[in-house]
């Protein structure tokens, strides 16, 4: 999927400087499974998310001991033996799963509330494909915009862009939506949030779901790219990306 370096071969230069940046032939593409993505295209649908359920409060039980107080066991306690140092331990394991999946699933209906909102608007802007690049290394993963293009191949500016979305309400969509970044008054103001969610909150929405719910990376440095069909709503890796890159260096 991406274009991989693998950190790990590198020779360090005996006097402690550092080495040479990998030239773009030391790169190695790999296909989605290989690397650990989904299977392509990365379909992703335009629904509009349903409310994430507040979980029901959980049985807490006997409360763990205070200021070195033994705990106090009620006879239900002991005779179903409900509390113990485990037992306590275990309910507070559960909770915190819960929790963690209680806010994987806030932060998917906000993902598909994000495409339901700006998708629609961005076609009616005549926006029919982004291509988008990424790149990162050592756990961090970079994602941004390269341009949109309309149905006839045409790249469409992106201020252009923002002043048909502007024109359209999206920006007043997105506030209503609950995306609580939005604090601009002034038309100036709103165009360059709608610019930044246009080629920033989409396309790290678009990269995450290339690379199967994650945007890390390891010991190795990578570049690629990919194309988002805004009509069939598909992701799709381009094996034959450019190296090019604004967070890691790689040598002309």
């Amino acid at each position: 999927m991406p274009f991989i370096y693998d950190e790990t071969q590198i020779e360090w230069p005996e006097d402690g400087s550092e080495p040479a940046p990998p030239r773009a032939s030391d790169f190695v593409y790999l296909p989605s499974p290989e690397f650990g993505g989904v299977k392509e295209p990365v379909q992703f649908s335009l629904d509009a998310p349903a409310e994430v359920a507040a979980p029901a409060p959980a049985d807490e039980g006997t409360p763990p001991f205070v200021s070195g107080e033994p705990p106090r066991r009620s006879i239900l306690d002991r005779l179903f033996r409900r509390w113990s140092p485990a037992a306590s331990q275990q309910r507070r394991d559960r909770k915190f799963e819960r929790q963690f999946h209680r806010a994987k699933l806030e932060h998917q209906r906000r993902s598909q509330l994000l495409l339901s909102t700006m998708i629609p608007p961005l076609r009616a802007a005549g926006a029919r494909r982004a291509y988008c690049r990424y790149d990162g290394g050592n756990d961090e993963g970079f994602s941004w915009l390269d341009h949109y293009e309309s149905e006839r191949g045409n790249r469409i500016d992106l201020n252009v862009l923002a002043e048909r979305l502007f024109e359209m309400n999206v920006h007043d969509r997105l506030r209503d939506a609950g995306f609580g970044l939005l604090t601009a008054t002034s038309k100036d103001q709103k165009l360059a949030e709608l610019r930044g969610f246009a080629s920033g909150w989409l396309v790290d929405d678009w990269a995450t779901r290339l690379f199967g719910g994650s945007f890390g990376t390891g010991e190795y440095s990578m570049f690629g790219a990919f194309w988002v069909d805004l009509e069939t709503c598909t992701i799709t890796d381009d094996p034959n990306a450019e190296p090019a890159v604004q967070n890691i260096t790689i040598a002309e």
